[in-house]
């Protein structure tokens, strides 16, 4: 749903990829951030200091997620050489994404904020990913 607007005014169809699914919280699934807090006190400090490290109990790891992204934008990359691709995602999905973009471990995941709706670009060069915007919630204010 978030997709359909842009992929409308280029005239394109949305085309949906498992690999840009959300972090699967497992056991967290649902909770609160408090409820999570209590019931998993140990994982949530991790989850805060070393998200890299993190494999939520009848869920998946960030590392799971950064292979799925990893394998996504090589594929995207052979695919569509010299083309502009639009990726819709989820906050770890994200972040997980500018992590590998800029060569940083998972466990930097909270080093970067990332708003609702926000807008990044990464451009891929001969050296690797440069990440060109950040963050950017510009076309969100009248």
């Amino acid at each position: 749903d978030t997709a359909a607007p842009l992929a409308a005014l280029h005239k394109l169809q949305v085309e949906p990829r498992a690999d840009l699914l959300d972090i699967d919280y497992g056991a967290w699934e649902g909770l609160s951030t408090d409820e999570a807090r209590k019931k998993f006190s140990d994982l949530y400090d991790l989850w805060h200091k070393a998200p890299g490290r993190v494999r939520f109990p009848g869920g998946e790891s960030v590392r799971q997620v950064r292979i799925r992204v990893e394998n996504l934008l090589n594929e995207l990359s052979d695919d569509h050489l010299g083309e502009t691709v639009a990726l819709v995602s989820h906050r770890v999905t994200c972040h997980v994404a500018i992590c590998y973009a800029l060569g940083l471990s998972n466990d930097a995941l909270w080093r970067m904020r990332q708003d609702v709706a926000c807008i990044d670009i990464f451009e891929e060069r001969e050296t690797g990913f440069v990440v060109t915007l950040l963050n950017s919630t510009a076309h969100l204010k009248s």
